[in-house]
């Protein structure tokens, strides 16, 4: 509903009543602009700044935009059934824009520079940092999972300079993946946060955010977020960067002759 590259443009504030809308459709569509702010905690100036950016006129287009955009979700999908379809084509929409597209860059940057590559996540997220890890080795580069939570970190041990961290979590506030920020901090790493929620407590402590935006689906504790972002964004760097060591490797070698062979 929103674009991918108009969310990259909100401040904290605006971030704020772009969750509540996210997680209240039904309800906003009914609430005037004041109930909205005083639910949301922030002003009825910002709410039309947020419509602004989002492209509407005004609180009222933005509140029918909403009702017609949840209306077209339930005509295409059965009430009784998961389907990711709709989300995923507006992902797949998002990452050929050009924003997204720097973004990708700037990993993959920050990537080809560093000696060592770690994946860190949770739960499903510890899954899909060893396929990350596994999937970047194939690559050629030197990529490893942080499997155990408690994975110390001694004080004069440092890591070596410019690793690179990517760090897996759909909210971006689990305690276990804060922590480890909070111990790698102090070195010379690059922190890359892959979340579903650009402005979590990870994000803002990274250097590097790339967020998915998917809608998020829990049965209790248990979090039932598609994944298939991640497991995009993993295969996707990673296929970068084999394309960029194999262009390399034909600019060293040219017709597939070594430069320093003497005639």
């Amino acid at each position: 509903m929103f674009p991918y590259d108009k969310l990259q443009t909100l401040n904290e504030l605006e971030t704020v009543i772009y969750n509540y809308i996210n997680r209240h459709q039904e309800e906003v569509e009914r609430m005037p602009i004041r109930a909205l702010a005083k639910a949301a905690h922030v002003s009825t100036t910002t709410i039309i700044r947020f419509a602004n950016k989002m492209g509407y006129d005004g609180y009222s287009e933005l509140r029918f935009a909403i009702k017609q955009h949840r209306r077209n979700m339930l005509d295409n999908k059965p009430a009784d059934s998961y389907d990711i379809t709709v989300p995923l084509a507006d992902f797949f929409n998002k990452v050929n824009t050009t924003d997204f597209n720097k973004l990708i860059d700037q990993a993959i940057e920050m990537i080809e520079a560093a000696p060592m590559v770690l994946f860190y996540g949770i739960g499903t997220g510890n899954s899909l940092a060893q396929y990350g890890a596994r999937y970047l080795s194939n690559a050629g580069k030197l990529a490893l999972p942080i499997e155990d939570v408690f994975q110390p970190f001694p004080f004069g041990n440092a890591l070596p300079p410019k690793t690179v961290l990517i760090l897996l979590s759909v909210s971006g506030e689990t305690r276990e993946v804060i922590q480890l920020v909070t111990k790698v901090q102090p070195e010379d790493v690059r922190i890359i946060a892959v979340t579903n929620h650009g402005n979590s407590r990870l994000a803002r402590m990274s250097d590097l955010v790339i967020s998915y935006y998917m809608p998020e689906l829990k049965h209790g504790d248990l979090n039932f977020t598609t994944q298939v972002p991640v497991v995009y964004l993993e295969e996707l760097i990673a296929h970068r960067i084999d394309e960029d060591r194999q262009r390399q490797a034909l600019v060293d070698k040219p017709d597939g002759k070594d430069t320093n062979e003497q005639p």
